[in-house]
């Protein structure tokens, strides 16, 4: 109760404190023409030190308001503009002013004016572009590029280090205008020292889309981290190595050499605390915490990426990027990665049938040791305005070793079914090869563009597999048996395509695009099964379970497409895409049973793009899985068996989508919702078929009915940005998902309905880069329900709430903590429902500019660390739990490096 009471005695305080704070309001217009300018930057900044208040930009009518600015301090006005000089005005506001500026006009730069140098004006706004000046922006010793942007007015970073701008999602981050890692910018804004900026660049992602055809909802944003000159010429890094409890390790580091147009960087870590290497939850803060890697409002989990397992990795990797003149710009990223994972499993699964309830738990014990190499790389060339050539390799070769060792039981009302246990091991190879090539030039005639495409996808995967299994029978109808199997598989699936792409620009509001496509794609699946013989080889084979299969697919596209603008925020896209699908598939050698299909379908394309709100239809043919066609029954065990169908058809899908997006620059209030709906006719489904006496199942494929997918999101979020030192954000965050479809289950023929929604709450707090506070709170709730048949409704409820508190006080220590809670109310008897999860380090900065960071920590304080899950699904439920990372004691050392070389 005394926390409640703090809690709105706080908000009070604040709710003053904004009420009596002031505002401005004008309009800036042309100095000669009288034209009121749109998209001007308006910034208000401390007089004594320029450090960033507020900003905003200007409307279409050339007006501005700026409010919750503070009051009894020196305050200074700068607006700025391309092309125009930038004005200032001094401001000395009172509480609960209210100041009408009136018109504000801006003049024309003169090429021969002679330039007086002033502070730097903190924002501009360069056609689409935003750039922060970060000199304007206070960060603590020490700082990541990560802290520097919660700083920056329309940012948002979020506990999983996501990043929003202006509510739209960051797609890639660049160092000067060059790859850095590949595209996940959580590598650079958690490695990269804050110090090292010029500046800070957002713009649209338009890689893909040079002739703007898609609306400002449609694309992501792209930071863009200028360096300061003397980074230019310098070689940077940091390294650490940590030692703790239970034998859990960590080392690693990055050093980045920069030369002018020459960026060689290399990132390196090997640890034993599932943070897994070089992928979306890898190495990103360097001795914090972060070591689940999980994320906690998602799953309710706090394990891996994968949910559960202790997982070993040791990873390398080099990046290189090179600039030849102005034209050519080059990329090459290597990566190794060695991860060991070891997990343990337990599922315990209840489905109802007409007579019977089946019952079954098992266990899992499994080890995969995966080695994966990965080439990237980049070319670009741009001779001149007019043409942009782009080439895009990847390729990627990962070997496997993989153990499993499993029992299982299986019951019903009256007694018991069937007890088994099994070891499996595999050898397994994935081996990819693709690449994307796209010519761009503009045409002589003005509007009009042409653009070449090519892609290739070349993927070759299989496996050598030993499997042992021993299943103990309690039913008559069924014996006992062991199997002792190889099995040698071997699959591919190869695409090439090309496309042309004509744009027309009629008229100034009328546009027309033609579009022809072609693309080829293979698919094999070949597997050989063998039984071992009395001699001891595997030498039996097993046709059953044998298969050859190849599918051919020849796909051809017509497409014209008109756009007509109707305002500069209205735009109508209008299409009709003509295809051709030639689809042959081969079941074996023997050609008699190949079905061989032509599929002629012309689909219409709508478009509706509004100044924040866009509207899409469109439709496509989705052909059956091959496997699902096969003509013959494989029998598995007595126990499990499958039927192909080869009188499948393709399930044709229409979607729908709706998006919606704003931001006020004002208020720094961001607004965004999505929706989309997916209607399938002749939906594939599976049969299925068990047997209540013995458990045994038959599973088969037929087209039924149609099926609905839907989806929605949004965002809502609000920053208070108005102060040197305050930073308040809040967001609510919220997703769902539905799908209907027909199922089969013996003789009951039915829909099941899934339903999922998602909430979460974010709340994040800064003063003065001091103290920093991140909570959030999250509801997860799943609904499984049938219809046509009396099978009883399913509910699932998960509540997580995750908090992290940093104080950096007094000078030079810092203390953290993480407090993580899931409880999930609903998981079967026997698994635990709930935790609590405390993390707690302290942090000693030391040497000249805190370049040493020695930290203890201690993740899993109370050891209540859990992986559970629970699903609904055929009139069954099932939970699972997974093996976890528990409690350990760290000690951590870092150590940052720089080196400035003189020019």
């Amino acid at each position: 109760m005394n926390k409640i009471i703090i809690f709105f005695m706080l908000m009070l305080i604040a709710s003053v404190s904004f009420a009596q704070k002031a505002s401005i309001k004008g309009i800036v217009i042309d100095s000669l023409s009288g034209e009121p300018m749109e998209h001007a930057t308006v910034a208000i900044v401390n007089a004594k030190d320029t450090s960033l208040i507020s900003y905003t930009i200007t409307q279409k009518n050339g007006s501005f308001l700026l409010s919750g600015l503070p009051t009894n301090i020196g305050t200074k006005l700068i607006i700025s503009m391309m092309a125009y000089n930038t004005l200032r005005q001094t401001l000395s506001l009172k509480p609960g002013e209210s100041k009408n500026l009136g018109k504000l006009a801006l003049d024309a730069k003169n090429l021969n004016e002679v330039v007086v140098r002033a502070e730097r004006t903190p924002i501009i706004m360069k056609k689409d572009t935003i750039e922060f000046n970060t000199e304007t922006f206070k960060t603590r010793p020490n700082a990541v590029v990560e802290d520097l942007l919660r700083l920056l007015p329309g940012v948002q970073v979020n506990y999983d280090g996501t990043i929003f701008i202006n509510g739209k999602e960051v797609s890639k981050l660049l160092i000067d205008g060059k790859r850095f890692f590949g595209t996940d910018p959580k590598v650079a804004t958690r490695n990269l020292d804050a110090d090292m900026l010029d500046k800070i660049q957002v713009y649209d992602d338009r890689e893909e889309d040079p002739d703007h055809k898609l609306s400002d909802m449609e694309v992501g944003k792209i930071i863009n981290l200028k360096m300061k000159s003397k980074i230019k010429k310098s070689t940077m890094g940091k390294v650490y190595a940590g030692m703790g409890s239970r034998g859990r390790h960590e080392m690693g580091g990055i050093l980045s050499n920069f030369r002018d147009t020459l960026q060689v960087s290399l990132i390196g870590l090997a640890n034993n605390l599932n943070k897994t290497g070089f992928s979306s939850n890898e190495l990103y803060t360097m001795g914090g915490f972060d070591r689940s890697g999980g994320s906690q409002a998602w799953d309710g989990t706090f394990g891996s990426s994968y949910g559960g397992g202790i997982e070993s990795v040791a990873s390398a990797g080099l990046n290189i990027n090179n600039n030849y003149g102005e034209k050519l710009k080059m990329n090459l990223s290597y990566f190794y990665t060695n991860t060991i994972r070891d997990n343990s499993t337990k599922t315990v699964g209840m489905q109802t049938l007409t007579k019977t309830i089946i019952n079954t738990e098992s266990t899992n014990i499994s080890r995969r040791d995966e080695n994966k190499h990965g080439i990237n790389g980049l070319i670009e060339w741009v001779p001149d305005t007019v043409v942009r050539v782009r080439y895009d390799p990847h390729m990627d070769f990962v070997p496997q070793l993989n153990t499993t060792a499993t029992t299982g039981n299986s019951a019903n009302t009256q007694g018991k079914l069937a007890k088994s246990f099994g070891n499996t091991s595999s050898k397994v190879f994935n081996t990819t090869f693709s690449h994307n090539f796209s010519y761009y030039t503009r045409l002589k005639r003005p509007g009009d563009s042409f653009t070449l495409n090519h892609s290739l996808s070349l993927s070759k995967n299989g496996s050598d597999d030993f499997n042992y299994s021993n299943v103990t029978s309690y039913v008559a109808s069924i014996a006992s048996y062991v199997q002792d199997r190889n099995g040698d598989n071997d699959r591919a699936n190869n695409s090439g395509g090309i496309s042309e792409t004509y744009n027309r620009q009629f008229t100034k509001k009328l546009n027309g695009e033609f579009l022809v496509n072609t693309r080829y794609m293979t698919a094999s699946d070949q597997g050989f099964v063998y039984d071992r013989s009395p001699s001891g080889l595997y030498d039996l084979l097993s046709l059953n379970l044998s298969k050859n299969l190849d599918r051919n697919t020849f796909i051809q596209n017509l497409r014209p497409l008109f756009s007509y603008a109707f305002t500069d925020k209205l735009t109508i896209r209008i299409g009709l895409d003509g295809e051709l699908q030639y689809v042959i598939n081969k079941f074996s050698d023997d050609k008699s049973l190949d079905i061989a299909k032509r599929y002629y379908s012309f689909f219409p394309i709508f478009r509706l793009n509004a100044r924040n709100f866009s509207i899409d239809y469109s439709e496509r043919l989705q052909q059956p899985q091959i496997d699902q066609m096969v003509p013959i029954e494989r029998k598995y065990s007595d126990f499990y068996r499958t039927i192909g169908n080869p009188g499948l058809i393709p399930s044709k899908v229409r979607a729908l989508s709706v998006n919606f997006s704003k931001y006020d620059y004002n208020h720094q209030l961001n607004m965004s919702f999505y929706s989309g709906f997916n209607f399938t006719e002749n939906n594939v489904v599976q049969k299925t078929t068990k047997d209540g006496t013995t458990g045994a199942q038959t599973q088969s494929y037929v087209n039924q009915g149609s099926g609905t997918n839907a989806y929605f999101g949004g965002n809502l979020g609000k920053q208070f940005k108005k102060t040197k030192k305050w930073q308040i954000g809040i967001s609510t965050n919220f997703n769902g998902n539905y799908n209907h479809r027909a199922f089969f289950l013996n003789a009951d023929q039915g829909t099941q309905s899934n339903y999922s929604v998602n909430v979460i709450q974010n709340i994040n707090f800064n003063y003065n880069s001091t103290l920093s506070f991140n909570t959030n709170y999250a509801l997860n709730s799943a609904f499984t329900n049938y219809s046509g048949v009396a099978y009883a409704a399913v509910t699932t409820l998960k509540h997580t709430v995750g908090t992290d508190v940093s104080l950096r006080w007094p000078a030079r220590i810092i203390f953290d903590a993480r407090y993580g809670y899931s409880f999930n109310p609903q998981v079967a008897a026997g698994f635990p429902k709930s935790s609590n999860i405390v993390n707690l380090a302290i942090t000693l900065l030391m040497l000249k500019k805190d370049r040493g960071q020695l930290k203890i920590s201690v993740y899993d304080l109370l050891d209540q660390n859990i992986a559970v899950t629970r699903y609904a699904g055929n009139n069954s439920v099932s939970t699972t739990e997974q093996q976890i990372l528990k409690r350990y004691f760290l000690i951590n050392y870092q150590y940052k490096l720089s080196v400035y070389k003189s020019k």
